[in-house]
């Protein structure tokens, strides 16, 4: 799994590096026609469903290494860590706060829905990059690009000090992009699963888990916040996290629940106890 992390992070820089080019040579309108959002909004819906099928199939890929701003949060992230290394660089599991991410998610289609552009250009996280990118290239002319960047400007702060703390937390908690798919991913064909007859309860995954959706003392993965970053199975010393399609269940029978059986069932049921004969009264002092 080392593997497969290294691979999704140079993807994912690859992929920020070249839609930081393109942005920057005022090609952004070509990168949004593939991003999530921006096919909604537009109503092209062509990579919307795109990324709904991969969802569906591979979990939140998108979030992992297209979004802009995800990896824009890992390496914010990194960097937090490796300067906090005495411990408190490590994650913990954080149960979902669903409320606040179907407010969001609410909010975002109402603006949608009333053509309020600047509202869901504030939700969309490819088009706060975007806006900031376009505004340090090009000089702003008029006051709605201005506005546009002052948006964008508050929103990538907020999203840099949430990741600088807590790793992937607007993804999670914010993000409407990332609830959105995060309701198709609850249900994936392939997902991250931790096979407790294996796990060693060392915590190690929970601890590398910036979308603090591992339990490690449960053995499980809230699989609607999980971004695919593979960190957690790269760090499992006893290979327990597996990428598959089942979920493993313990094969130790004393941790498994029987079916209970009905009350003929029981009476008719032979027993597997078999009692020593009664001695007689006496026999103990002959």
């Amino acid at each position: 799994m080392k593997i497969v992390k290294t691979a999704r992070v140079w993807l994912s820089v690859a992929i920020l590096l070249l839609t930081t080019v393109l942005v920057g040579l005022n090609m952004g309108s070509v990168v949004a026609q593939f991003q999530f959002m921006t096919s909604l909004v537009a109503m092209t819906l062509g990579a919307c469903l795109f990324w709904l099928g991969v969802t569906l199939l591979l979990g939140r890929v998108y979030c992992s290494s297209v979004c802009p701003l995800g990896t824009v949060q890992d390496a914010v992230a990194w960097l937090s860590k490796r300067l906090h290394s005495h411990g408190r660089g490590t994650y913990r599991f954080v149960p979902a706060d669903n409320r606040l991410r179907y407010l969001v998610l609410l909010l975002m289609a109402v603006s949608v829905t009333d053509d309020n552009r600047y509202v869901a250009s504030l939700s969309d996280p490819f088009m706060v990059f975007r806006n900031v990118i376009d505004y340090l290239c090009f000089i702003p002319q008029g006051l709605q690009m201005f506005l546009g960047f002052v948006g964008a400007a508050v929103v990538m702060a907020a999203v840099t000090f949430l990741a600088w703390r807590g790793g992937r937390t607007f993804c999670n908690t914010v993000c409407p992009v990332g609830t959105a798919l995060g309701m198709v991913s609850r249900v994936s064909v392939f997902h991250f699963e931790i096979d407790p007859d294996l796990c060693i309860n060392c915590g190690r995954c929970e601890q590398e888990c910036k979308a603090a959706c591992v339990c490690s003392t449960e053995h499980t993965i809230d699989g609607s916040r999980c971004v695919m970053c593979a960190n957690c199975a790269a760090a499992c010393p006893a290979q327990a996290i597996k990428f598959t399609s089942s979920r493993k269940r313990l094969s130790t029978p004393l941790m498994q629940k029987i079916p209970q059986l009905g009350a003929q069932a029981r009476v008719s049921a032979p027993s597997s106890v078999v009692c020593p004969p009664r001695r007689k009264t006496g026999e103990g002092n002959q």
